[in-house]
C-alpha cells in the first residue's frame, strides 16, 4: 500500500507542477524500499513512463507547441540517450556495491535537481538565454535522455532549464520538450531492460501498486479543477526531493 500512496502523490504533484512523477518518487523509493538499486530504477521507470503516456494522451487534442521536425529530433535523441543511459547504469551496478551505487545516483540526482532550482530562482534573472538553433534539440535530448535513463527519472527539471537557457523557449515549448524526452528516454530504457531480462519484468507484485498509483495520480492532475500547478508548489516539490536525496546519501555513508 505504501508504494501505491507514494506513486500517486508523487505523480499528482509532479505532473501538476510539470516536474515529472519520479522527481520525488525516485529518492523516496530509495529511502523506504528494501529493494536493490536496479529494482528501484525499474519501478521509477515504469511510473515515469505511465505518467508520460497519460500526459501525452491528454496533449493529443491540443495544438503542438513545437514543430514536427523538432519533436522528431527530441524523440530520436531521447530514445538513443535512454538506451545508452540504461547500459551505463547496468554496468555501474555490476562493478560497484549497492551502497556506493545508491550514494552516487542520489548525489547525481541531487545535483541535477539543485541546478534547475538555483537557475529558476536566481540565475535566470542575470543569465541571458542563448537562443540557439532548434537543431541543437538533438544533443540536448540525447544528454537529458541519457541522464534520465541513468538515474531512472524523467529529468524534466533539467530539460526545462536547458530549453529556457539554450533556446529562450516559452513555457509550453519547454513543457512539451520535457514530456517528449521523458516519454522516449523511458521507452528506450524499458526496451533495453526487457531485452536484458528476456522480456520479463521482475518485482511484478510491487508494480501492481506502483502503476495504479502513477495512473491515478496523473489522471487526477489532468482534471481541470485539480490541475493547479504553481511556482510555489513546484519549489516545495524540488526541496522535498533534494532533502530526501540528502538523506539517502547520508544513510549510504553511515
Amino acid at each position: 500500500m505504501i508504494y501505491l500512496l507514494l506513486s500517486a502523490v508523487s505523480a499528482f504533484f509532479g505532473v501538476s507542477d510539470g516536474l515529472g512523477p519520479a522527481t520525488l518518487l525516485r529518492p523516496l523509493l530509495d529511502a523506504v524500499s528494501p529493494l536493490s538499486p536496479d529494482a528501484v530504477a525499474m519501478l521509477a521507470t515504469m511510473a515515469t513512463l505511465c505518467a508520460a503516456l497519460v500526459s501525452a494522451f491528454f496533449a493529443l487534442g491540443k495544438p503542438l507547441p513545437l514543430h514536427q521536425e523538432e519533436l522528431l529530433l527530441l524523440a530520436v535523441g531521447a530514445l538513443l540517450g535512454g538506451i545508452l543511459g540504461d547500459l551505463a547504469a547496468y554496468r555501474l551496478i555490476a562493478v560497484i556495491d549497492t551502497q556506493a551505487v545508491r550514494m552516487l545516483q542520489n548525489a547525481l540526482l541531487f545535483t541535477l535537481i539543485a541546478l534547475p532550482s538555483v537557475y529558476f530562482s536566481a540565475l535566470s534573472r542575470t543569465l541571458r538565454p542563448l537562443a540557439l538553433s532548434r537543431l541543437f534539440a538533438f544533443p540536448v535530448a540525447m544528454f537529458a535522455g541519457l541522464t534520465a535513463s541513468f538515474l531512472a527519472f524523467g529529468a524534466e527539471p533539467l530539460t526545462l532549464m536547458l530549453y529556457f537557457l539554450l533556446f529562450d523557449a516559452e513555457n509550453d515549448e519547454s513543457s512539451a520538450a520535457a514530456l517528449t524526452i521523458a516519454l522516449f528516454a523511458m521507452t528506450g530504457k524499458l526496451l533495453t531492460l526487457l531485452i536484458r531480462q528476456r522480456f520479463s519484468l521482475p518485482h511484478a507484485d510491487v508494480l501492481l501498486w506502483i502503476l495504479p498509483g502513477a495512473l491515478g495520480g496523473t489522471l487526477l492532475a489532468m482534471l481541470p479543477g485539480l490541475h493547479r500547478g504553481s511556482q510555489r508548489s513546484g519549489e516545495v516539490l524540488l526541496r522535498l526531493s533534494l532533502f530526501t536525496s540528502l538523506l539517502n546519501i547520508a544513510s549510504s555513508v553511515l
